[in-house]
């Protein structure tokens, strides 16, 4: 019994790690050539495996292109902390740790190319989905049974339906020691930049507050 255990353990790893070289040759053809400038023949030859091979794993290029960031939410998974403080906090430390390591300049990468490439967008999407997924059960497997998992399922909703934004590049973002504006924060307009037709009208009450770009800290 344990040697069949230790085989289909053995043939899982395999896969996986089949899986992964396709999805990187994927990436890298597409960041070398663009998404149109290669085959499938190409990524399963870069990887050193057959057509076929590629067509047991992914159905198209354009899977196996998101598919490393996909692979990279598991591996965080792996990193989750196991603290007994507030919900909240815990909550904070595992959104950190999914974007640790590659994955945020991943998803960045990958929604540029999304921008001319229409049909990586459901295959990013789901990532995204994925994210929260996994975050979700990670949170209602630490709270249990009771009242408490609603309270969990609305922090969820909340803390992960902004990240989304910031993914999806509807919020302006900053990563750490860059000084380029994300490609979604040129396309706010600039308040100050004496364009009449772009202020908001006068009304009462305190000025909002000037727009200001979000940092985001990830464990390293």
């Amino acid at each position: 019994m344990l040697c069949r255990v230790t085989e289909t353990s053995l043939r899982d790893a395999k896969r996986a790690a089949t899986a992964r070289a396709l999805a990187q040759a994927a990436f890298d053809l597409a960041r070398e050539r663009g998404v149109d400038g290669f085959t499938i023949d190409e990524v399963a030859s870069r990887a050193g495996y057959s057509r076929r091979t590629f067509a047991n794993h992914y159905s198209g290029k354009e899977e196996a292109i998101v598919a490393i960031a996909s692979q990279q939410v598991h591996d965080a998974m792996s990193g989750i902390p196991h603290g007994d403080g507030p919900v909240l906090d815990w909550l904070e430390e595992v959104a950190r740790t999914q974007l640790s390591g590659r994955l945020l300049d991943l998803l960045r990468q990958l929604r540029a190319m999304a921008q001319g490439h229409p049909s990586l967008r459901p295959h990013l999407l789901a990532v995204h989905h994925e994210i929260r997924e996994t975050a979700r059960q990670a949170i209602l497997a630490r709270v249990g049974d009771g009242h408490g998992r609603i309270h969990a399922q609305l922090l969820v909703g909340a803390a992960y339906g902004a990240l989304t934004c910031m993914l999806e590049g509807l919020v302006p973002v900053l990563p750490p020691g860059s000084a380029a504006l994300d490609p979604a924060a040129e396309q706010i307009p600039d308040l100050d930049d004496g364009d009449t037709d772009a202020r908001p009208a006068p009304g009462p009450g305190p000025a909002p507050p000037a727009l200001s770009h979000t940092h985001i800290q990830a464990t390293p």
